[in-house]
Order: C-alpha cells, then structure tokens, then sequence
C-alpha cells in the first residue's frame, strides 16, 4: 500500500466522467503506482466491477453530519464523504481527492499537492489563474452564503478573501482541517440547510482557525469557464493563456455545461473549436 491514495466518486449518470479522470491519471506512471479510492454514491454492479478491474477501493459513504432529511441525496451525500475520507480509506498519510469532471494532463500537480499538506497539513488551488473572470455575481453568491452560513462579521471577513476551489484537494491524515471542516460545514447545515456549502465551510475554517495551508497556483486546478487556456502544439499541451504559458496540470470541468465547446487558441496563431473533456483532448491529439 502506497502512502498516498487519490480519491474520486460519483454515481451511475457520472461514470463516464468517473472512468476518464481515472484514464487521464492511469495514463503517467508516476500517477498509475498510486492507490486509487471511489465514493459510490449510486454505480451499477456492473460499473463497481469495472473500477474494481482497475484496482480501485470502493467504499459507500454515510450521512455523518447533520444533514437536512429532505437533502439527503445520492449526489449530495459525496459533498459530506469528502469530510472524512480518512475514515473511509484508512491507513494513508495523504489524502487526494480528485472530482470526477476533472482530468489530468501532467502529474505534476500530485507532487504539488502532496507536499504540501505534508508541510502545512493541507493543499488546495486559490481562483485566482491568469486571466479569470468572475462578475459580481459570482461574489455575491459567495459573500451571501458565507454571512448566511457563520453570520455577518465572520462571513464577511472570509467573503473578501480569495476564494478557494476544492474539486481537487490534498490533506494529511494528521492535520486539524479535518474536525474543523467537519464543525464549519455542521454550522452551514444548521443555519442554512444547504448540503453544498462544503466548500464555504473549509475556506471558513482555514481562514477564522488559521489553519496553516498550502496555496497553489491555479494551474493544478484549472477553470476553464473562467479562463479559456491556449494550445501549445510544440508540446502539445493546454497552457495557461498568459505568458510564460505554462501547462496546465489539471483541467477541471466545473460547472453543468462540462462538453462545452471552447475556441482555443495555438501559440503559434490561429485557433480551433474543441470541448476540453479528456476524450477530445485525447481525440485532438491523435489528429
């Protein structure tokens, strides 16, 4: 058993994004020799034997936190199992996750992370890459759950910091993040009953307990909705759009339109149309 293990999940409808995030990080050796854990928040046997073929650990998470009945749903239940993935996959000292509508380009990011936490006990991407783009109501829905989730003066302290993104995020077995994401994210529940306001309550809980914490560049979690990345075809990689253009390590498809067309544009001039989900990157580079 490895030290570190990478963890994603999912249901049946998400298995297709399940099985090419799981491809991307097969695809690079130094990522294929780790462990890998699935959250089974609703896959057919047949789907369970098939990530069982690729050696993963699959485990069905428990509502452990005082989630509203009326909430407790397949697709929310992955949102709480994130709060004890320790428990789930015991025996680890780094723990990985990695959303399933994320896909991973170079392994660099493994590194990144994993050290890290291992220095400050957890590691995670601030949105904040070169050329993003967020409105006002972006921050608005931000700022407006984090006072309604741990009133005015704490929600507003964290809501003009810069916002985090934990579709891939790193912890070490031993760090306080754990009991204090677990207790920030139970006060979202009881003063909102929102379910997805566990990104809210570990930024809360970083920021108001001072948590020592890893900030990485956006690059190991990248939002193309907010930044549309540019094509290198000399390394054949998808690159950050501003100079020095360096690659991206992980493309994370946040958001509802993940087969979204994009125009990309080549270093070299020029650009094309492509979705930028691992099977057409794939496609785009056989061509």
């Amino acid at each position: 058993m490895s030290r570190e293990i990478i963890i994603t999940g999912g249901d049946a409808h998400f298995f297709p994004w399940i099985i090419a995030a799981i491809s991307s990080l097969r695809a690079h050796a130094e990522t294929r020799a780790l462990d890998m854990g699935i959250i089974d928040q609703g896959l057919t046997e047949a789907q369970r034997a098939q990530l069982s073929a690729f050696g993963c650990k699959i485990v069905e998470p428990q509502w452990t936190l005082p989630v509203p009945q009326e909430a407790r749903t397949l697709r929310n239940i992955g949102l709480v199992a994130r709060t004890a993935l320790r428990d789930y996959f015991s025996g680890y000292e780094i723990y990985l996750w990695f959303d399933a509508d994320a896909w991973m380009q170079t392994p660099e990011f493994v590194t990144a992370y994993a050290e890290g936490a291992r220095a400050r006990g957890a590691a995670v991407v601030t949105e904040n890459g070169p050329g993003y783009r967020k409105t006002f109501t972006d921050w608005k829905w931000w700022a407006g759950n984090m006072v309604a989730s741990f009133g005015v003066l704490d929600g507003l302290r964290c809501s003009f910091a810069t916002s985090i993104n934990i579709g891939v995020l790193c912890l070490k077995d031993t760090a306080p993040h754990w009991q204090q994401w677990q207790r920030y994210y139970t006060k979202a529940l009881e003063r909102t009953g929102k379910v997805n306001m566990d990104q809210h309550a570990l930024f809360a809980a970083i920021h108001l307990e001072n948590l020592s914490t890893a900030f990485l560049p956006a690059r190991f979690n990248w939002l193309p909705h907010l930044s549309c990345p540019v094509w290198n075809a000399e390394q054949k990689l998808l690159c950050e759009p501003t100079a020095p253009h360096r690659p991206l390590s992980v493309i994370h498809l946040a958001g509802p339109r993940k087969d979204r067309p994009y125009e990309v544009a080549h270093l070299s001039g020029g650009s094309f149309a492509t979705s930028l989900t691992y099977p057409a990157m794939q496609q785009h580079l056989a061509t």
